[in-house]
C-alpha cells in the first residue's frame, strides 16, 4: 500500500502541484498536504461509490431476485435522502462542526455495507424479509452519504483557495474518474470470470466486490481524518429554519428553475435506473462489457467537461443546456433500437451520452450558482437538490410499478417485439421533451441563444482535448469567468 501511495503522490505532483498554472500559486506546506489528502480521499471514496452503485448494485439486485419495482426503489433511494441535507445545512450554520459530521456520517455509510453483505449471503427462510432489510440498510447508508456530502462540500470549499478552486477540483475529478473506471472494469471482468467457472461464482464475486468497497471506504476515511478544518467566523443567525427553507421559493426565477428540475429529473430517472437491467437481462450483455461501457461514458464525460467548460466560459450556461438536452431527450428512444448482438451502437450511445450529459451537469450546477444569491446559498442549493431529488425519486418508483403491471404484456409492432422496458424508455423520451419546455422560462444573466452559441463555437480556437484536462470542473464550482468582449 505504501508503494501505491508513493506512486499516486508522484502522479499528483506531476498533474497538479507541478503544473505551470499552479506552481505560481504559493501555499503553505499544511495546505498542500490537505489538498493531497483530499485527492487521496476522493480516489478511494470514488472506488467505494463505484463498487456499491451502478452496474454492481443492479446486478446484485438481480442476483437477489428483486423485481423491477424493487430495483426502481433502489434507484430512487439516493434522491429521497437529499431531504436530510436541509437540517444538516441548518445545523452547520449554527455549529460549524463540518469535519466531525462529514467524517462520522461517511464512516456509518461505509460500514453499513458489512451487515448488507452478511444479510445477502446468510441463509434465510423469509426472502421478502431479507430483501426489505437489505433495502433499509442501503437507504440508511445513502442517508449518511447525503449528510456527509453537504458537510464535506461546506468544509472543503473553505479549504481550497478561490484562485485555484476550479483547477484543483478539475484535477481531483479527473483522477477520481480514472480510479472509478479502473475498478469498474477490473471487478466487472472478475465477476464474469467467477460466473463462468463456478455455480456459486456470482455470490462469491459480489462478496469480494462489497468487501473491497468497504476496504476502499475505510482507506478514504484515513485521509479524510487528516485534512484540517479551516477556522471560520461563527455568526449566529436569527432566521428560523422554516424561513430559510422558504427563501428559494420567494425568488420567482429560482422557483421556475426548481419546478423545471422537479419534472426534468422525474422524466430522466423514470428510465435511468433500468438501463443496467436492460443491458444485463434483455440485451444479455456481460458484466465486463457493461463495465466497459461505463468506462467509455466516464471518459466521454471527462472530455465533455473540458470542452463544455471552455464553451460555457464564453456563452454562460443556458444555451449549453438547451443544446445538449436535445441529445439527452433522444437517448432513451435510441436504446430501444439496440439489438443483443450489437456492440457498436451501445459504444456510440455511451460516447454521445457521456459527452452531452457532461455539458448538462456542468452548466446546470453553474446555473444554480448564477441565479441564486450569495447569502444563504447553501439553502438554495439544498432546496434545489431536494426538489430535483423528489422528481428523481418518484420517477423510478412509478416506472417500477408500471413494469410490475406490464410483466405478462407481449406487444408486437411490424414483427418487432416491444419489451416492457422499451415502453418505459419511449415514455421517458416523451416526458423529457415535455418537461424541458419549462426551461425556456428560466432566465440567466447575460444569457446567449443556441444560435449565438453555435456562432461563438465556430470562432473558438484551441478546443483541443490534447491540451489536457485542466478545465475539467468540479460539479459545484462555477467555470472560471474571464473578461472577454463578445
Amino acid at each position: 500500500m505504501k508503494m501505491w501511495i508513493a506512486f499516486i503522490d508522484s502522479a499528483l505532483s506531476i498533474l497538479f502541484f507541478a503544473s505551470n498554472d499552479l506552481a505560481r500559486y504559493t501555499m503553505d506546506s499544511q495546505r498542500k498536504t490537505d489538498l493531497k489528502n483530499s485527492i487521496y480521499d476522493g480516489i478511494f471514496a470514488h472506488m467505494f461509490a463505484t463498487l456499491t452503485g451502478g452496474v454492481f448494485l443492479t446486478g446484485f439486485a438481480i442476483h437477489l431476485g428483486m423485481n423491477e419495482f424493487l430495483i426502481g426503489i433502489l434507484g430512487s433511494i439516493p434522491f429521497f435522502v437529499t431531504i436530510f441535507q436541509l437540517p444538516t445545512s441548518y445545523f452547520i450554520l449554527k455549529n460549524f462542526a463540518r469535519k466531525k459530521i462529514a467524517y462520522r456520517a461517511a464512516s456509518f455509510a461505509r460500514l453499513l455495507w458489512l451487515p448488507i453483505v452478511l444479510l445477502a449471503f446468510l441463509p434465510v427462510s423469509h426472502k421478502s424479509t431479507q430483501l426489505l432489510l437489505i433495502i433499509s440498510l442501503i437507504f440508511l447508508s445513502h442517508a449518511f452519504i447525503s449528510i456527509s456530502y453537504i458537510s464535506w462540500l461546506s468544509w472543503i470549499s473553505d479549504l481550497v483557495p478561490d484562485e485555484i478552486r476550479g483547477r484543483f477540483f478539475g484535477t481531483r475529478n479527473m483522477i477520481c474518474g480514472i480510479a472509478g473506471m479502473i475498478v469498474m472494469v477490473v471487478f466487472g471482468i472478475l465477476l464474469d470470470r467467477l460466473k463462468i467457472h463456478s455455480p456459486t461464482g456470482v455470490s462469491l464475486g459480489f462478496f469480494i466486490i462489497f468487501i473491497a468497497a468497504v476496504s476502499f471506504g475505510i482507506l478514504s476515511l484515513r485521509f479524510l481524518k487528516h485534512i484540517t478544518e479551516p477556522s471560520v467566523h461563527k455568526s449566529f443567525t436569527h432566521i428560523s429554519f422554516q424561513r430559510l427553507t422558504l427563501l428559494p421559493f420567494e425568488d420567482s426565477n429560482f422557483k421556475r428553475f426548481l419546478f423545471f428540475s422537479l419534472f426534468w429529473n422525474f422524466s430522466v430517472y423514470f428510465a435511468s435506473p433500468f438501463f443496467t437491467l436492460y443491458f444485463l437481462r434483455d440485451l444479455n450483455f456481460s458484466y465486463g462489457f457493461v463495465a466497459t461501457l461505463g468506462m467509455i461514458s466516464a471518459f466521454a464525460d471527462l472530455l465533455g467537461m473540458r470542452v463544455w467548460g471552455r464553451i460555457s466560459d464564453r456563452v454562460k450556461n443556458k444555451a449549453v443546456i438547451q443544446f445538449s438536452s436535445w441529445f439527452a431527450i433522444a437517448l432513451p428512444l435510441a436504446w430501444t433500437c439496440v439489438q443483443p448482438d450489437n456492440i457498436f451502437i451501445p459504444i456510440l450511445l455511451h460516447l454521445i451520452g457521456g459527452g452531452f450529459w457532461a455539458g448538462i451537469n456542468l452548466c446546470t450546477n453553474n446555473l444554480v450558482l448564477r441565479i441564486s444569491p450569495h447569502e444563504n446559498r447553501a439553502f438554495f442549493f439544498s432546496v434545489y437538490n431536494i426538489m430535483g431529488g423528489l422528481g428523481a425519486a418518484i420517477g423510478p418508483v412509478l416506472a417500477g410499478l408500471l413494469l410490475k403491471s406490464m410483466t405478462p404484456l407481449n406487444l408486437e409492432l411490424f414483427s418487432w417485439q416491444i419489451l416492457p422496458l422499451q415502453i418505459i424508455f419511449i415514455a421517458s423520451t416523451l416526458f423529457r421533451f415535455l418537461s424541458f419546455q419549462l426551461f425556456k422560462f428560466v432566465k440567466e444573466p447575460e444569457e446567449f441563444t443556441v444560435g449565438e452559441m453555435v456562432r461563438v463555437i465556430r470562432g473558438i480556437r484551441g478546443l483541443n482535448t490534447a491540451n489536457g484536462f485542466n478545465h475539467i470542473l468540479h460539479p459545484f464550482i462555477e467555470a472560471p469567468q474571464k473578461h472577454r468582449n463578445h
